[in-house]
C-alpha cells in the first residue's frame, strides 16, 4: 500500500543518501583543485563518505521490511536507493584515479563534468524531498536528461584531446577518470529515469 501524505521515513534516507553523494562530489571538486601532493590527506574522507551512503541504503532496507506504509512502491525506493550508491561508488573510483595518481594532469572537461554532477546531485536532492509531487517530478526528469546529454558531450571532447599525448599511459588514466565521471552521471540519469516510471505508472 502506498501513502502520499506527509514526509516518510523513506524519503528523509533517500534525500540524506543523496546529500552524502554531493559531499562526494565536493570533495572532487576540492581534489581537482589541490596540489597533486595534497590529495592524499582527503582519502580517508572519502571512504568515510562512500561508507556512510552505504550504512543509509542499509538502513532503506530495514525500514522497508519494518514499515507497511510506503511513499512510493518498495522496487522503486529501492531503485532510487541503489543507484545513488552507484552514483558515490563512481565518484570514489574517480576520488581514487586522482589520489593515487600524483602526476596525472586532467583537461579542463574534468572540471565541466564535476560541475555537471554537481548539479544533477542537488536536483537529485530537490526531488526526492519532494516525492510526492509529480509536476516537480517531470521538471527533475527533464532537466537530467539536458544535464546527461551535456556531460555526454564533455565526455566526447575530453577524450579527443588525449589523442595527442605522448605517452598512451596518460590517455589511458584520463580515460579512466573520465569515464568514472561520466559512469556517475549515468548513475544520476538513471535516479530520473526511476522518477520518470514513477509518473507514468501513479499519474
Amino acid at each position: 500500500m502506498i501513502v502520499r501524505r506527509g514526509r516518510s521515513q523513506a524519503a528523509e534516507l533517500l534525500t540524506n543518501t543523496a546529500r552524502e553523494v554531493r559531499s562526494g562530489v565536493q570533495l572532487l571538486a576540492q581534489l581537482l583543485g589541490l596540489p597533486e601532493a595534497e590529495r592524499e590527506a582527503l582519502r580517508e574522507e572519502l571512504l568515510t563518505l562512500e561508507g556512510n551512503a552505504m550504512n543509509l541504503h542499509f538502513n532503506v532496507m530495514t525500514h522497508m521490511r519494518s514499515v507497511f506504509l510506503t511513499p512510493l512502491p518498495r522496487q522503486d525506493i529501492y531503485s532510487l536507493s541503489q543507484q545513488l550508491n552507484r552514483t558515490m561508488e563512481h565518484v570514489v573510483a574517480a576520488g581514487d584515479f586522482l589520489i593515487s595518481r600524483n602526476h596525472l594532469k586532467l583537461s579542463p572537461q574534468s572540471s565541466e563534468q564535476v560541475e555537471t554532477l554537481t548539479r544533477q546531485v542537488d536536483l537529485t536532492i530537490g526531488a526526492l524531498s519532494r516525492l510526492d509531487d509529480f509536476d516537480q517530478l517531470e521538471d527533475f526528469w527533464i532537466q537530467m536528461q539536458r544535464l546527461a546529454k551535456q556531460a555526454n558531450r564533455t565526455h566526447r571532447e575530453w577524450i579527443i584531446s588525449t589523442d595527442g599525448a605522448f605517452q598512451p599511459n596518460i590517455a589511458l588514466q584520463q580515460t579512466q577518470v573520465a569515464e568514472a565521471l561520466l559512469s556517475a552521471v549515468e548513475a544520476q540519469r538513471t535516479v530520473a529515469i526511476t522518477a520518470g516510471s514513477i509518473i507514468v505508472r501513479e499519474s
